[in-house]
């Protein structure tokens, strides 16, 4: 009589947030993957990033049943949690669904680990999971000190790219060196966003240095987009033409991305282009700043309008943007 295999452990993955936070969440993710090699482990998390996330080898399974679940009653999540067939749970950051959430599954049978970054302790986001990863068992020092935390890296992406051609540059045209422009939407206000006038111009520039600018983004950024585009002659403006799986993959090929501080710019830098985020302020907000393999440099000025095309550049050069090789899918 064959004896059967034990059973695999199971794991789940909580998180809740937007998109910078999901990609900052896969670099926890990771650190979970290769410390539970043989668990199965099971992300649950918003709908809207599901398309994406499924496509990730570091789950098993992707449930995108945040938002329903949050709504159920509490004695029904407390009921749920107690028959859960998790033997360990890690929270990875929870916003308002993800709390409800998490003040029930601290009552399930298997164990829990909050790792989720706040917003009130010190450090990027990124390093304090790290160190509260580390603590629970994981591989890496308790302390991380700023920066020294290993970043998302969205590499998995090629396999994805393998299988359909919708994630090929050429699939949208670009068959050259192209730049990202990822601008802020009409939603943030005047004071956060860099002036269109200069993003034409800096659409400009590049195309003088045979680089192929492209505005992306969703819909609050169409104006811009359509604005570029009019202007610069040879400009593309692919706003609302692409999803997040689409975007990874351009971000791969990208020679380099260009972006104020919003979450999208993540996902390109965390796909391996290297970067210049403009940032409005007397600082750089470094302990928020997007991660990846490659250099981001962090412009800031009082005002967005103070930043040239000429000194974007410039800080494109200082990041290596010429001299880099996109990735091969």
């Amino acid at each position: 009589m064959a004896m059967s295999e034990p059973q695999k452990e199971q794991i789940l993955i909580l998180h809740d947030g937007g998109l910078a936070e999901v990609v900052r969440m896969l670099a926890g993710a990771r650190a979970i993957r290769e410390h539970h090699r043989k668990a199965r482990i099971t992300l649950l998390c918003g709908e809207e990033f599901e398309k994406l996330l499924k496509h990730c080898p570091y789950f098993d399974a992707v449930e995108a049943e945040l938002a329903a679940t949050a709504k159920q009653g509490f004695f029904d999540r407390l009921k749920a949690a107690r028959n859960s067939r998790f033997d360990l749970i890690y929270d990875l950051g929870a916003g308002q669904a993800g709390k409800k959430i998490r003040n029930a599954a601290r009552f399930a049978k298997g164990g829990w680990v909050d790792a989720a970054p706040g917003a009130l302790e010190d450090g990027h986001p990124l390093d304090q999971m790290a160190g509260k990863l580390a603590a629970a068992g994981l591989k890496g020092p308790a302390e991380v000190r700023l920066g020294e935390a290993e970043p998302p890296d969205l590499d998995w992406v090629d396999f994805v790219a393998k299988r359909s051609r919708t994630l090929d540059p050429a699939y949208f045209g670009l068959h050259g060196k192209f730049a990202l422009f990822a601008p802020a939407g009409d939603d943030s206000s005047p004071p956060l966003r860099w002036p269109k006038e200069r993003w034409a111009s800096l659409a400009h520039d590049l195309i003088e240095q045979d680089v192929e600018p492209v505005v992306i983004g969703g819909p609050t950024t169409r104006e811009l987009g359509r604005y570029v585009a009019q202007m610069v002659p040879g400009a593309r403006d692919l706003t609302g033409r692409a999803d997040l799986v689409q975007l990874a993959g351009l971000g791969r090929q990208a020679s380099f991305a260009f972006g104020e501080d919003v979450p999208l710019l993540h996902l390109l830098v965390a796909a391996g282009a290297p970067a210049v985020q403009f940032n409005a302020g007397e600082r750089a907000p470094v302990e928020t700043a997007p991660r990846g393999r490659l250099p981001t440099v962090m412009m800031f000025a009082p005002t967005l309008a103070q930043i040239s095309a000429p000194e974007a550049v410039q800080a494109m050069r200082c990041a290596g943007g010429f001299e880099h090789n996109a990735h091969a899918a």
